[in-house]
């Protein structure tokens, strides 16, 4: 019997005993539960009227990387609260609703909790379910968006 797989087993055991997890030490992890936020269900010519939606989310987390980029994903469920004006109040998709943007359009929903502080993102996808589903990611540059 040849020792060589012998051998590559215990190099293979000694690799996964040693090795850290890639992010253990390179990213710092936020998680906040238990907010409520406004998005849009719908895009139209005459947005934001009839386009709106609250909805609570159950949770958000962000991975911020060394470099102080992150990404936050959150999952959301439509709300049946009001929005603020209520011409601007929307209904469930009857279909899935999926909207997706660039800078300065989506800002963090993390950052308003935890400071109240408006904080950019550099990208942003969410899809809304006819059953109220949200399903959110956003991204966020190293070096914090200046916008107006």
């Amino acid at each position: 019997m040849s020792k060589r797989p012998l051998i590559v087993t215990v190099a293979l055991l000694w690799g996964l005993i040693t090795a850290a997890p890639v992010s253990a030490d390179q990213a710092s992890v936020g998680r906040i539960e238990s907010f409520d936020t406004v998005l849009a269900v719908a895009s139209s010519d005459s947005f934001p009227l009839g386009s709106l939606m609250r909805a609570e989310c159950s949770f958000l987390v962000r991975v911020e990387r060394p470099d102080g980029s992150a990404r936050e994903t959150q999952v959301c469920t439509l709300s049946d609260e009001p929005v603020m004006v209520p011409e601007f109040q929307g209904a469930p998709p009857d279909q899935a609703f999926r909207l997706d943007g660039g800078p300065c359009t989506w800002t963090s929903d993390y950052w308003w909790n935890v400071a109240d502080s408006p904080v950019y993102a550099d990208s942003f996808s969410y899809v809304v379910t006819p059953a109220g589903a949200v399903r959110a990611t956003s991204t966020y540059p190293a070096v914090p968006l200046a916008c107006e």
